[in-house]
């Protein structure tokens, strides 16, 4: 409740990115366009890639997750 989200790379379990964005957004998340120091979580599959979205979040010290930790977030919140 509150977070607010960044969704960069491909899904898995999503059809699209506004699908898990609605999903965040109806447990109170936020979900923003681009990294900043208002983000609180990266969600990437590929935490280990070279995007610069990857590279923001790691210079603010944001945690990356994986498309699996967020299902598994929203899941608890259910």
């Amino acid at each position: 409740d509150g977070l607010t989200f960044v969704i960069t790379g491909s899904l898995e379990n999503y059809s699209n990115r506004k699908e898990l964005k609605a999903e965040i957004e109806a447990q109170g998340g936020k979900v923003a366009g681009s990294v900043s120091a208002s983000t609180d979580y990266l969600i990437n599959n590929n935490p280990a890639s070279g995007s610069s979205k990857n590279k923001a979040a790691k210079e603010l010290g944001i945690p990356i997750i994986t498309e699996e930790e967020i299902i598994r977030m929203l899941e608890e919140l259910k």
